[in-house]
């Protein structure tokens, strides 16, 4: 066990620091004449400030460096992902309609309040910004922070599951948001369990970009007309057999790599 990989106490450090940075940050802006509305896609380079810092920090603290953390998978890139691109895409596809439908359901019960509304539609509205806020940076830099650092930190300090559930749940408290809790932990775990198996970022980076994307183009497009219970029942389908797929490869692996540690013992 590395004793330099963050546990549970360090990781909830991290993030109190990169919340107090982001705070920094945005008063430093806002001294300046810079004023970001919660919610602004241009606050984006808040963020990529503050968690470059964090996750500069915690490389360093670490020994990490960026060709372990993007990627410690004896397989190479380019087969990982060529491998898990098109379950991976099955998967998140799906979801991007029935899980956010589900959402919507429990939502109504406990409707969002108006400030949180009008972030998310602030969020939404920025065009390219928006696009790259969305898509690129976020899934780029959370990943790094949460499965690359955090839930590699708690696979040497935890069992597999419990490893996965923290970094989930610390994932889903990131938000600040009730309303995106429940959804960034659930996806958190898928997320971290694809992480453990593929050891590689790159596919759960792609994975969460596909997410992001896909709500986001749901979210500019109101006139669609596909949250039906045939389309989503269809699409619930369409996860589990990218879901399935994704266990058969992740077992198929496994069981090489038993053989082979079992033939050079």
């Amino acid at each position: 066990m590395n004793k330099n990989q963050p546990d549970i106490l360090i990781a909830v450090a991290m993030l109190i620091m990169l919340l107090a940075l982001q705070i920094l940050i945005g008063a430093g802006f806002y001294d300046a004449g810079v004023v970001f509305k919660y919610g602004d896609p241009r606050s984006s380079i808040i963020l990529v400030i503050s968690t470059g810092i964090v996750i500069t920090a915690a490389m360093s603290f670490t020994g990490l460096n960026y060709s372990e953390l993007f990627h410690a998978s004896d397989k190479s890139i380019k087969s990982t992902v060529l491998m898990l691109f098109t379950p991976v895409f099955l998967v998140v596809l799906g979801s991007v309609w029935w899980f956010v439908d589900l959402m919507g359901f429990l939502i109504s019960f406990m409707p969002e309040d108006k400030e949180t509304i009008d972030m998310l539609e602030r969020m939404m509205s920025g065009g390219v910004v928006s696009v790259i806020s969305i898509c690129l940076i976020a899934p780029f830099l959370e990943e790094m922070l949460f499965r690359g650092i955090i839930l590699r930190g708690f696979l040497s300090h935890y069992p597999p599951s419990k490893a996965i559930i923290l970094s989930a749940f610390l994932f889903g408290l990131y938000h600040l948001n009730i309303y995106q809790m429940f959804v960034t932990f659930w996806m958190g775990c898928f997320l971290g369990w694809l992480y453990y198996y593929s050891r590689s970022l790159w596919p759960v980076i792609f994975a969460h970009a596909v997410y992001n994307g896909g709500v986001y183009i749901r979210a500019i497009n109101h006139d669609w007309k596909l949250n039906s219970v045939v389309m989503n029942i269809m699409m619930l389908l369409v996860s589990i057999g990218g879901l399935f797929i994704l266990v058969r490869i992740f077992n198929v692996t496994l069981s090489l790599r038993n053989r082979f540690n079992d033939s050079i013992k």
